[in-house]
């Protein structure tokens, strides 16, 4: 739902832009927005709904593998989701793939650990060790 939301704004606007250029007007122009709209928004669901469906997969079968659900496995996940979903483009994109999912797996788990993180800060803090 949310890759149509995202892709149906972006082709409301590449839509919006495209027909102003065209000179279209009426019917016509209502009909190319439409058309602008569900293309991408299917576009975007489709490939959102892909990789979620990847994702979910490993996450699955890393739970599963490894008899415990934690943030290794979502980093896990997310990388081997971004590698696979780019191998067909080669190497170096597949690289960049594994990257991206890598990152937003790192920045989500920093967010939802971040009470974890703190507690871990403020216990081992050399400012209080003595020695």
């Amino acid at each position: 739902m949310a890759g149509a939301a995202i892709g149906g704004v972006g082709g409301f606007y590449n839509g919006l832009r495209s027909t102003t250029l065209a000179g279209h007007t009426g019917k016509l122009r209502r009909t190319q927005l439409l058309n602008y709209v569900m293309k991408q928004g299917s576009a975007s669901a489709n490939t959102l709904g892909v990789i979620a469906l990847m994702y979910s997969g490993f996450g699955v079968i890393l739970s599963w593998g490894r008899g415990t659900d934690d943030e290794m496995n979502t980093l896990a996940a997310a990388t081997a989701t971004g590698l696979l979903y780019k191998s067909t483009a080669g190497l170096k994109k597949c690289a960049i793939g594994g990257g991206i999912g890598l990152a937003l797996a790192s920045v989500y788990c920093f967010w939802t650990a971040r009470d974890r993180l703190q507690g871990f800060r403020q216990e081992y803090n050399p400012a209080k060790w003595k020695g």
